[in-house]
C-alpha cells in the first residue's frame, strides 16, 4: 500500500465515525448530495471549462490556461454546487440541530450513520481525488491511480459516467476513451498511449506520465485502437486524464497511419548445381566413338593406352612381334 491508501483509509473511517455520531439521516442525505454534485461535475466540466476558455481569453488573453480552466469549472460544479446545497437546504435552529430521531433504534440510527458516513468518506476522497489530479503543479505528487490499492477517484468517475449516452460494447465511451485493439485487425488505427511530457523533451522519458491502456505495465509507442467514431484520432477518457494527471490539450497521443503491410516477395528459382568435377590428373572416359570401328582390329593388348609398346620387365627389352604367316600360304605345304 502507498501513503495515498494509508489517507484514503484513514479519511473513510474518519467520515464513518462521523456518521456513527449523527445518524444515518444526516450522514445519508449528505452522502447523496455530494454523489450528486460530483456525476454533474464529471459530465459538465468540459463545456464549462469551454466557456470559461473563452471568456478568460477574450478578456484577460492567455492569462488563464486551458488546465486552470478545468479546474474552475470542476471545482463549481461539484463542491461549490454541494456547499451552496448545504447552505440554503440545510439550515436548521440550533435547537433543533442534535435532536434525535425517534421513530428509529438509536443503535440502528448509529450503525446506519457508520455505513452512510463511510460511503460519504468515498464519495468525498475520491473527489478530492479527482479535483488533486486536475491542479498542474500537484497532479504529479499523486501517485497514478493504476498503481493505488484503493482507487476512489476512479470509483466517482465511473459514477458519473453511467449517465453518458455514447456507449461502445458496454463501456462508456466518455469515461473510457476508445478501446484498445490488436495490429491483426485491419480495421484499427494507429497511436501511442496518453502521455504528459513533463520534462519538455518532446520524447517520452522516465519522468514523463502516461495512462496504461493496454495494460502491460509499459508505456506503448504504437497502440491499435478501434476507431468507434472515424475520425482517426483516439478519443481520450476521463480515466485517462485522471491517471496521468493531465486534463488540458498536454496529454499527448500521438496518431498516425498505420503502416502499408509488406508485399511478399516472389520465390526466388533453385540454384543450379555444379557438374561434378572428375578427379586432379585423370583423363575423360572415352567417348563411344572412339572404340573399335567395324572392320578395325583392336589395339594389341600389350601397348598401353597411349600407343607405346610394352617392355618385359626382366630384360627391359621390348618382345619381338610374330609374324603371320602369309595369307596365300596352305596348310598342306608343309608335307
Amino acid at each position: 500500500m502507498t501513503l495515498f491508501d494509508l489517507l484514503i483509509v484513514a479519511g473513510i473511517l474518519v467520515l464513518a465515525y462521523r456518521g456513527w455520531l449523527v445518524g444515518l439521516e444526516t450522514a445519508g442525505v449528505a452522502a447523496l448530495e455530494l454523489l450528486a454534485c460530483l456525476a454533474v461535475a464529471v459530465m459538465l466540466h468540459e463545456v464549462v471549462a469551454g466557456w470559461l476558455h473563452a471568456g478568460f481569453a477574450y478578456a484577460l488573453g492567455d492569462v488563464v490556461g486551458q488546465a486552470w480552466s478545468i479546474l474552475l469549472a470542476f471545482g463549481l460544479l461539484a463542491w461549490g454546487s454541494f456547499a451552496l446545497i448545504r447552505a440554503v437546504w440545510h439550515q436548521r435552529p440550533a435547537e433543533e440541530a442534535d435532536e434525535p430521531m425517534t421513530d428509529i433504534d438509536p443503535l440502528a440510527d448509529r450503525i446506519g450513520g457508520a455505513l452512510a458516513g463511510g460511503v460519504g468518506g468515498v464519495v468525498f476522497i475520491g473527489g478530492v481525488l479527482v479535483t488533486l489530479s486536475m491542479v498542474p503543479f500537484l497532479a504529479g505528487f499523486k501517485p497514478s491511480g493504476d498503481r493505488m490499492l484503493l482507487d476512489v477517484g476512479k470509483t466517482v468517475l465511473r459514477a458519473g459516467g453511467q449517465f453518458a449516452t455514447e456507449h461502445h460494447e458496454g463501456r462508456s465511451l466518455p469515461l473510457w476513451g476508445e478501446p484498445a485493439s490488436r495490429a491483426t485487425n485491419l480495421a484499427a488505427k494507429l497511436t501511442s498511449e496518453p502521455w504528459f511530457d513533463a520534462d519538455d523533451d518532446r520524447t517520452f522519458t522516465a519522468p514523463d506520465r502516461f495512462r496504461d491502456v493496454d495494460g502491460n505495465g509499459t508505456f506503448t509507442k504504437d497502440l491499435y485502437y478501434e476507431d468507434v467514431d472515424g475520425d482517426s484520432l483516439r478519443r481520450i477518457g476521463l480515466i485517462d486524464k485522471y491517471v496521468a494527471g493531465r486534463w488540458d490539450g498536454g496529454l499527448i497521443s500521438n496518431d498516425r497511419p498505420r503502416p502499408e503491410p509488406k508485399k511478399p516477395e516472389p520465390p526466388r528459382p533453385a540454384p543450379k548445381k555444379p557438374a561434378p568435377a572428375g578427379r586432379p590428373g585423370t583423363k575423360p572416359a572415352a567417348k563411344a566413338s572412339d572404340a573399335a570401328k567395324p572392320g578395325q582390329s583392336a589395339p594389341a593388348a600389350g601397348k598401353a593406352a597411349t600407343g607405346k609398346k610394352s617392355t618385359d620387365p626382366k630384360t627391359g627389352t621390348e618382345p619381338a612381334e610374330e609374324e603371320e604367316p602369309p595369307a596365300d600360304k596352305q596348310a598342306d605345304d608343309d608335307f
